[in-house]
């Protein structure tokens, strides 16, 4: 039994992955950050919460043009800054306040010719 044991923690050793470089990560987190700001339909309308959207495209493309030219540390402490507050505010223009309007508990009556207000 521990001969198959022994045999099996060596063969999952030596079977482990080979640890992954930062281009690779920071590639697919902007590949995944691009998606999730893309996909939402209000990106091409002229809001505030669209604008931001598009700006944190255009940041990702700008980091994935530019992943292989320019030292990986340095981008990420230069737009990851960026795109952390452009995500901040999406989100907080994404939730909805809806005001109730004061329901009237009378009525006006347009036919009365003696009112000051119509």
């Amino acid at each position: 039994m521990r001969y198959i044991l022994c045999i099996l923690i060596s063969f999952s050793l030596s079977r482990s992955a080979e640890p992954v470089d930062v281009d690779s990560i920071v590639y697919h987190q902007m590949l995944l950050l691009k998606s999730k700001m893309d996909i939402n339909p209000i990106i091409w309308q002229d809001t505030n919460e669209g604008y931001t959207r598009n700006r944190a495209v255009r940041v990702c493309n700008m980091v994935l043009d530019s992943l292989g030219k320019i030292d990986t540390e340095t981008l990420v402490e230069k737009n990851y800054p960026l795109l952390d507050s452009l995500i901040v505010s999406v989100r907080e223009r994404t939730e909805h306040h809806l005001e109730l309007s004061k329901s009237k508990n009378y009525q006006f009556n347009y036919f009365y010719s003696s009112s000051s207000n119509p």
